[in-house]
């Protein structure tokens, strides 16, 4: 943990998010670290116009590959609207970014772009553009001194 600066949790509820974010805070407080972690969440999403047709989608995808699709995170079957909810309810537990795996590209990563994306930017939990140009500085990260890190 001394090195880190992210962790991703795979929380399959809400309640595993208030209760893993506790715990690295603790681990966090017990190590002893000057900045705290970013905290992330990842989550399986299958998208559509109202939850029963994700549900069923969902459903006939698990029928043709002939077994239930299994994650180590919550796999979300709703509308972009509801994994909107979802995302700012676990954000006001402690998670400060998310990453979400599309159940299928060609449907859900259009979904999440132009449904999810555009709820949560009208929500002020995401932001229209990036004015920084590496991934530390859009995670909102200090550069590292030269050689940190190294034993």
């Amino acid at each position: 943990m001394g090195n880190a600066d992210v962790v991703f949790l795979t929380p399959r509820e809400t309640d595993a998010v208030t209760a893993t974010v506790d715990w690295v805070r603790k681990l966090e407080a017990e190590a002893g670290r000057r900045s705290p972690l970013r905290v992330f969440a990842d989550l399986v999403v299958f998208l559509d116009r109202t939850e029963q047709e994700a549900r069923t989608r969902l459903r006939r995808l698990d029928a043709l590959a002939g077994a239930e699709t299994t994650s180590d995170a919550l796999i979300f079957t709703g509308t972009p609207e509801g994994l909107a909810d979802l995302l700012a309810d676990w954000h006001g537990l402690g998670v400060e970014g998310f990453r979400l795996r599309p159940g299928v590209s060609r449907h859900d990563l259009p979904a999440i772009t132009r449904g999810v994306a555009p709820a949560l930017r009208e929500r002020g939990l995401f932001r229209g553009g990036y004015e920084a140009t590496t991934l530390r500085e859009r995670l909102g990260l200090p550069r590292p001194a030269v050689g940190a890190g190294i034993p």
